[in-house]
């Protein structure tokens, strides 16, 4: 008896360590009476295919959805480089209690390595900012699809710094008040041949939506030796605000063509930069990249084996002793 009731009292202790493990409610994101699925034609497809999709989102709440978005990010799961992002043409309107389907086709580039690449399809509510659709800050919903025939990627982005420091992506890189600030962007060329392409940085507002101009844009040729890497910097304008999201691509598409059209070999990065405390708040609300395209559930999952675990231990304890 002694032993069932230390057992239930480590449930009950369990619990609430369970239920901590969900979204917190005060994040952004917990507001948004929003679920979303995505589908496709196919699972596996070569280079230079297209491949169409499907999102259907479901509106949860007594009034309608209008002039939202769907922002799109392919990420190779192997590296977590992101080689593809746009934004989905049309505007997003579903009626109350609902469900609403929008189709959408990914061209693959002919720049693409083999593997499994997840696209993630994001839900952006009217005026959402560019930087948190493009970190998947909103409802969210992925889909696997298997490369096979590729080549390998002749250029990435290694590594980014600003100031000197070495910045994490979806973190707040936090600069001083006053003075200049300069990122860096590391472009590596991992094969055997030359690679010639282009750096463009475009820096926005921090509460910019997907449909704003950049406050500032500057291109940088980027031209490398087999085995060869070479820092791209970037130095901020002087403007007024006190935050700013940068964001960066790196192609050797020509200039007229698109990533979403296909062609070479694209990847993108972000920065955000703060001179104050607080900017970017909801970054402490979305998932880490190993959990970008997972299960929401991972934490409760891991914490319900925990305890299982803990349990096990216990009952062995008390069973060896009687």
């Amino acid at each position: 008896m002694c032993m069932k009731r230390t057992i239930l009292t480590l449930l009950i202790f369990a619990a609430p360590f369970v239920v901590s493990a969900k979204t917190d409610s005060s994040c952004p994101d917990s507001s948004i009476p929003v679920a979303i699925s995505l589908t496709s034609e196919l699972t596996a497809t070569v280079p230079s295919a297209s491949i169409g999709l499907y999102a259907e989102i479901k509106n949860m709440s007594s009034d309608a959805i209008s002039d939202a978005a769907l922002a799109v990010e392919v990420v190779q799961k192997e590296t977590g480089a992101v080689v593809g992002r746009f934004v989905v043409p049309g505007r997003v309107a579903v009626f109350p209690q609902s469900a609403g389907k929008i189709g959408f086709v990914w061209k693959v580039p002919s720049g693409v390595d083999s593997g499994v690449y997840t696209l993630m399809a994001t839900f952006v509510p009217k005026d959402g900012s560019r930087a948190r659709a493009f970190a998947q800050g909103y409802p969210t919903a992925s889909r696997d699809i298997t490369i096979s025939g590729g080549a390998a990627v002749s250029a990435q982005i290694r590594s980014l710094t600003v100031n000197g420091s070495v910045y994490t992506p979806d973190t707040v890189a936090r600069v001083a008040e006053v003075g200049s600030v300069s990122a860096v962007a590391t472009a590596s060329n991992g094969t055997q041949g030359p690679y010639k392409g282009s750096l463009t940085w475009r820096l926005y507002a921090p509460d910019a939506t997907l449909f704003d101009k950049p406050l500032d844009s500057r291109d940088a040729s980027v031209q490398l030796h087999p085995e060869q890497s070479a820092n791209v910097p970037y130095n901020l304008p002087s403007l007024s605000f006190t935050s700013y999201y940068l964001e960066g691509e790196l192609s050797d598409l020509p200039a007229e063509a698109s990533a979403q059209a296909g062609g070479g070999s694209t990847s993108y990065f972000d920065i955000l930069l703060a001179r104050e405390a607080g900017a970017f708040a909801w970054t402490k609300c979305i998932a880490s990249p190993a959990q970008k395209g997972g299960s929401g559930n991972t934490l409760i999952v891991v914490s319900i084996i925990a305890a299982v675990l803990v349990l096990g231990g216990i009952w062995e304890f008390f069973k060896h002793r009687a």
